[in-house]
């Protein structure tokens, strides 16, 4: 047995919205051999909302079809989300339906152009599933957490090497960063779902238990581990590792997302899905639009000076303070004063004035507005020749 689905992913899609569309159509009419067939949305048996309500229908759906096919049978689900809280919720599904991923890809299924403008899909992440074997196998995120960065680091690695040689033939890659974070996810669940139980308890039992309000499960941790070992890897273009591995945030999303801003990318969902991956809690405070298809960040002389005080997130970082010092310099302050008031506000600023330098010229590369970039050049000069006492 081979089936294909595509499941109604928390709200997203309304299946039975869209069955009774063609319905609308065909039902007078139908030719052979539809005409056999009882032309209902069955609308009351749809799987919608989310919480645990749409995880239990979900469970005994998959449950259901895994009943029914035999032991050599596979699944095929074409999946869409770059939710972290889904893919956990899509974790519990498969393992309460006594399902095992047994392959992940990622798929480039569209291609921008300006005929295409809003929410549509990128790429689809396929995944095929088997029955879990039987016998039981414990996981403790201690044995989880290596297994999950292993897979993802070679999931994300074979995807890099694919989009080198696309860009090499093709003049661009194939793959974007969004794509590579979703790839990471699926990853996760090839691992995760080969586990009967995780610290001690059995895997349908804890796929079955109602949510507690605010409540992060060892698998929104394992979860968030792929999203974060995606995130490590994927150091943007220009900026040096090190560097990227000594941040966090904010600042790796500002930074992120400043590259992604070079190659066109404009939609408010690419943002959103950064900023949880990033774990940042108030992204749209350095934002100077959250239009849909026309988002982006706030330029270096967007900022105002109540978003980069000691109580906002990105204020108090290394990243902060050279924003700072780069609005001095273009409001002509003294160079002499513009450093010594950024080697003030960084703490152990010796340690850091490498990475200092690094995001400098990276600002200097990636900017938007020439003056900016100037400005940047210039200060990451004059830190690589500052004379230290």
């Amino acid at each position: 047995m081979y089936c294909t689905e595509d499941p109604p992913y928390a709200d997203a899609v309304n299946y039975h919205e869209i069955t009774e569309f063609f319905i609308a159509w065909l039902r007078k009419n139908p030719p052979p051999p539809f005409d056999q067939w009882t032309w209902d949305s069955r609308r009351e048996l749809a799987i919608k909302g989310s919480g645990d309500d749409f995880r239990r229908g979900m469970v005994d759906a998959y449950k259901a079809m895994t009943e029914q096919m035999p032991d050599n049978g596979m699944q095929c689900v074409m999946f869409v989300q770059t939710d972290p809280n889904v893919w956990s919720d899509m974790v519990s599904i498969f393992w309460a339906a006594g399902l095992q991923v047994v392959g992940a890809w990622y798929i480039a299924t569209e291609t921008t152009s300006e005929l295409k403008k809003g929410g549509y899909v990128q790429g689809t992440v396929i995944l095929m599933l088997r029955k879990r074997p039987a016998g039981d196998r414990p996981g403790f995120k201690q044995r989880i957490l290596p297994a999950v960065k292993r897979e993802v680091d070679e999931q994300i690695k074979q995807m890099l090497h694919l989009n080198s040689e696309t860009e090499a033939k093709m003049g661009a890659p194939v793959f974007n960063d969004s794509d590579l974070q979703m790839a990471g996810y699926a990853a996760a669940l090839k691992v995760l779902t080969g586990f009967t139980s995780i610290g001690g308890e059995d895997v349908t039992s804890f796929a079955l238990r109602p949510r507690r309000q605010g409540e992060t499960t060892v698998v929104d941790e394992i979860v968030g581990q792929a999203a974060e070992t995606a995130n490590g890897i994927l150091v943007p273009d220009g900026l040096d590792a090190e560097t990227w591995g000594a941040i966090n945030g904010i600042q790796r999303f500002y930074l992120r997302m400043l590259d992604m801003e070079t190659t066109g990318a404009s939609k408010l969902d690419n943002y959103q899905n950064f900023a949880k991956a990033f774990r940042v809690a108030d992204y749209a405070a350095i934002m100077a639009s959250i239009k849909p298809n026309a988002a982006r960040l706030k330029t270096v002389t967007e900022f105002k000076p109540r978003d980069l005080t000691e109580r906002t997130e990105l204020g108090p970082t290394p990243l902060g303070a050279l924003i700072i010092a780069l609005q001095e310099f273009l409001a002509d302050k003294e160079p002499e004063a513009v450093m010594a008031n950024l080697r003030e506000a960084v703490t152990d600023y010796l340690g850091l004035r490498p990475k200092l330098i690094d995001m400098a010229q990276f600002i200097a590369a990636k900017a938007r507005q020439a003056e900016t970039r100037r400005a940047a050049e210039a200060i990451a000069g004059r830190m690589r020749n500052q004379r230290l006492q």
